[in-house]
């Protein structure tokens, strides 16, 4: 999910302690605390920088995860530099129809100029109960809220790397194992069995329910659903 940073995954770090993992959740570039590039980057810049992060923190190999715009970003850096990445985990996994792509590309942009009564802030927020409901819990709500406006007038720039991403090649060139995972209430769900019909040879997992924010408001269920691939 983007625009987000690693506190998408802040609830999950003590799960995946507990079964003996060092977890290492950077920003997303432009999200968060990182730099914010001034121009869109593609899906391959954002992974490139990645094995910098590793090499910085005195990793050589690793099992990535990634969720939405992130699993682009997982899959690329799998293809690039297979030697430092073992497994794959892919939540939510954009592979979208060519026109599917086009639609999203051609409605990018959000309206987030700040307004003299606030009405811009709660305009965001109405449109993100839209997307959940009742699924989601307030705070996982607020928090896409900030991390929105944190972002800033750039907040499209990941979105379209990954509508622009051809994420069919690069899922079929991936010699890794790879957990793909689904829950039921993501908006992303659909496309599952698109997935499976082009790599039958990865194991998928279904959890019933969510939202877009499933990572956040159900850490301990979504780190049990892979502890065993891991």
């Amino acid at each position: 999910m983007t625009p987000q940073s690693s506190l998408q995954f802040l609830h999950t770090f003590d799960y995946f302690n507990k079964l003996g993992f060092r977890s290492i959740a950077p920003d997303t570039l432009g999200y968060g605390m990182s730099d914010k590039p001034n121009q869109p980057l593609t899906i391959e810049e954002y992974a490139s920088v990645l094995p910098q992060v590793l090499d910085h923190q005195d990793v050589d190999t690793i099992s990535v995860i990634g969720h939405h715009t992130g699993a682009s970003i997982a899959c690329e850096l799998a293809k690039s530099h297979p030697d430092r990445v073992d497994k794959l985990v892919l939540h939510g996994i954009p592979l979208y129809t060519q026109e599917e792509r086009k639609e999203r590309m051609n409605n990018l942009k959000v309206d987030l100029l700040p307004k003299e009564d606030g009405s811009h802030l709660l305009d965001y927020w109405n449109w993100i109960q839209s997307r959940v409901g009742d699924r989601a819990t307030l705070e996982s709500c607020q928090m896409s809220l900030l991390h929105v406006f944190l972002a800033g007038e750039n907040e499209w720039f990941c979105h379209h790397a990954a509508f622009a991403y051809n994420l069919e090649k690069t899922l079929l060139e991936l010699s890794q194992p790879c957990l793909a995972i689904t829950n039921t209430g993501d908006p992303l769900h659909y496309i599952i069995p698109r997935v499976q019909s082009l790599r039958e040879d990865f194991t998928y997992r279904e959890i019933e329910g969510g939202s877009v924010f499933f990572i956040r408001d159900e850490p301990e269920k979504w780190v049990d659903c892979m502890s065993d691939f891991l």
